[in-house]
């Protein structure tokens, strides 16, 4: 039995082991560079991008828990607001994704450069300035900056800006347009005659000039209408300011009139514009407490007036004066035909 030489088949061994070692080395770089790309952490500068959905993505990987986080993005909202002094301006920021993140506000230019602004919280003591906070489903936020009462001085760019280290910014152009000056006014409205226990309902506007009244006042005949009174008697009245239309606007209800309520009313602002209006409570006659029988009782005393007008000197009844009901002539004749016969029949008797 002849067997094969040593030295071959020690050299096809150490084949063998060469190329096992070199494809085993491949493999082992291949692995490596796939792990380093995955976990890669944005802090570095890179980022892994998918192609997955039709625009592009970018995902945050964390060493711990390899748990993704999506990027805030700002949604596409009105960037130039126009508003005129005095009214409420809204400036809209929406937010996609913001997390853990805060937005802030700043308006730009300002002599005290910070934020006016962070999150749901005012940084300033403005007490007209504040964020309308709102959740909305996708994960979106609606962080409106809004500014009441706004002043020519409000007028400029503001900065809708997210908290983070790469800092993303989104800037709304505010324009004040100036309020045109109007004189003074007041204007009263409501009914002028109303019916009894109806309730007298009367609104006065006091409009115009540089500022909102501070008060109204009402009066009825000269005599002021104490407010304090609101609410009794059937008393209410009611004042508040419409900033939309720069008036305090003031309503007097009455609940429950009679013909006392009856005058001229008077609504006086704090400036000393007046307006007035007269009303008139109608009160008609009560005829629905007649008992019955009552009626024919007063025809009957008429009936006997007017005999005792027409009668003649033997107590006879004037005809034309005194009117019998129908029928009362036909009886009386039966009566007298009867009373004839009756006596023929007695004469006839006593002859016989």
């Amino acid at each position: 039995m002849e067997y094969a030489s040593p030295g071959v088949f020690w050299w096809w061994i150490r084949i063998l082991v060469t190329v096992y070692v070199v494809v085993l080395g491949q493999v082992m770089e291949v692995t490596q560079a796939d792990r380093q790309r995955q976990h890669h952490h944005p802090r570095h500068g890179d980022h892994y991008q998918s192609d997955t959905y039709h625009h592009q993505q970018f995902y945050d990987y964390d060493y711990e828990d390899s748990t993704v986080v999506l990027q805030p993005e700002f949604l596409n909202t009105n960037t130039d607001v126009t508003v005129t002094e005095g009214m409420m301006a809204t400036l809209p920021c929406a937010v996609r994704y913001l997390g853990t993140k805060e937005v802030a506000w700043r308006l730009l230019g300002a002599k005290d450069d910070h934020f006016l602004t962070v999150g749901a919280f005012t940084w300033v003591r403005e007490k007209n300035i504040m964020v309308d906070y709102k959740a909305d489903e996708g994960q979106i936020s609606h962080w409106n900056l809004i500014i009441k009462s706004v002043k020519m001085s409000d007028q400029g760019t503001y900065q809708c800006q997210i908290t983070d280290k790469v800092s993303i910014r989104k800037h709304v152009r505010l324009t004040v347009k100036k309020r045109p000056e109007r004189e003074a006014a007041v204007t009263m409205t409501g009914k002028e005659f109303v019916d009894r226990n109806e309730p007298i309902h009367l609104k006065c506007n006091a409009t115009g000039g540089p500022r909102i009244p501070d008060d109204i006042d009402w009066f009825k005949d000269g005599n002021r209408i104490d407010s304090s009174t609101s609410g009794i008697k059937g008393i209410v009245m009611t004042k508040y300011r419409s900033l939309d239309y720069l008036a305090m606007i003031s309503e007097l209800i009455i609940e429950k009139t009679d013909a006392s309520d009856t005058g001229t009313y008077i609504c006086r602002s704090s400036d000393r514009k007046i307006a007035s209006q007269k009303v008139t409570v109608l009160v008609a006659a009560d005829t629905t407490n007649v008992k019955r029988g009552t009626a024919s009782k007063q025809d009957g005393s008429a009936s006997s007036e007017i005999k005792k007008k027409h009668s003649g000197p033997a107590g006879a009844v004037d005809k034309v004066a005194v009117s019998e009901p129908p029928g009362s002539s036909g009886n009386r004749n039966d009566v007298i035909s009867l009373f004839v016969l009756t006596l023929i029949s007695i004469i006839a008797s006593l002859l016989s």
